[in-house]
């Protein structure tokens, strides 16, 4: 399971930069040769060829893998993920902890203990997207996967990998169908200001703010829920306040994420408004809260499990080979139309 550029070279009878180049892609090399050496370092399973089965072979051994999170994180999409990510590191003969962090603890930085041990191998980020406490993890020089990744941190990208679902396509789509049906006042719902935001989140708003700018439409602003606490959408009354004040309403709220739409529906109908009827509203993620309200929330599912299983295929590949470029994986995405936008085009 240790085959080196080398042993390959060996085998056929080859310079050793002749077998590096083929594997690398680079000219110099024919077709035949460079077939030929392919198939041999897939034979004896050279790490660029192994598979997710293979992996778990080349990496079984002790250690620990944390998983850090945060206390808000434990319901919905996030559990789906773990789930993922649980079911790939069976197996591998590391062992799976959770570290839990609070806001205030992201907030200034501080590390985990359990971070420090000695027999930690990898650490996984689940919904810790602050820059900061990235880099600072960073320092503990410990390979890191990040579910989703900060805003504004071009710097982390060649130190950490991330996996991430693919945010703008469909949320594009879902305005273009609503507009054709005749909706022009739109707003957003979901706190952009945490510095723990993620990019992915911010990216939704962006698609968006887009898409809106194409149609000639304007963002209606004073409607828009993107500079208040994410605490403040658990608080219904205060929400049930904010909507009662607003001078018009939005024909469609797009949200965030499923968790911030299923609280404005709370809002809306305790503030009399009908969905979709008067209002048409969206969310994020399709969790599974997302099909049992009244009525069915339209929303855009992300393959939940398949990102942790990635996740965690993507961090013991690095624990295995430490110098690989770091990557960037994105999961396509599918929206799904339920009642709360009515019948769409």
């Amino acid at each position: 399971m240790n085959c080196s550029i080398n042993d390959i070279a060996a085998c056929l009878g080859l310079s050793r930069n002749t077998v590096s180049k083929a594997l690398n892609g680079k000219p110099g090399v024919s077709e035949e040769t460079r077939k030929k050496i392919i198939e041999t370092a897939v034979e004896m399973k050279y790490r660029q060829f192994l598979s997710a089965d293979d992996l778990k072979e080349e990496t079984k051994r002790t250690g620990s893998i944390i998983l850090l999170t945060k206390s808000t994180a434990q319901t919905g999409f996030w559990l789906n993920v773990m789930e993922g990510i649980k079911s790939a590191i069976h197996g591998t003969g590391f062992s799976l902890a959770m570290a839990i962090v609070t806001d205030d603890e992201i907030a200034s930085y501080r590390i985990p203990p359990i971070l420090q041990q000695s027999d930690v191998r990898g650490i996984i980020l689940v919904e810790v997207c602050n820059a900061e406490m990235c880099r600072k993890l960073l320092t503990l020089n410990i390979p890191i996967v990040t579910v989703d990744y900060p805003q504004h941190a071009d710097d982390l990208m060649d130190k950490l990998d991330v996996v991430t679902m693919e945010n703008k396509k469909n949320i594009r789509t879902l305005i273009t169908r609503l507009y054709s049906n005749g909706k022009r006042r739109f707003a957003f719902a979901g706190n952009l200001i945490s510095e723990n935001t993620s990019q992915g989140f911010a990216d939704r708003y962006q698609a968006f703010s887009d898409t809106l700018r194409e149609y000639g439409l304007r963002e209606m602003k004073d409607c828009s829920l993107t500079e208040i606490a994410q605490d403040s959408f658990m608080n219904l009354s205060s929400l049930v306040s904010m909507i009662k004040n607003f001078k018009e309403l939005p024909e469609v709220y797009i949200c965030g994420n499923d968790w911030t739409a299923i609280q404005m529906m709370h809002a809306l109908r305790e503030a009399g408004v009908r969905i979709p009827e008067d209002v048409a509203i969206a969310g994020f993620d399709d969790i599974a809260e997302a099909s049992e309200t009244l009525p069915s929330l339209t929303t855009i599912r992300t393959p939940k499990e398949l990102l942790g299983e990635e996740t965690m295929h993507c961090l013991l590949s690095k624990i295995m080979t430490p110098s690989r470029p770091s990557l960037y994986i994105t999961a396509a995405t599918e929206l799904i139309t339920r009642d709360s936008t009515g019948g769409l085009n």
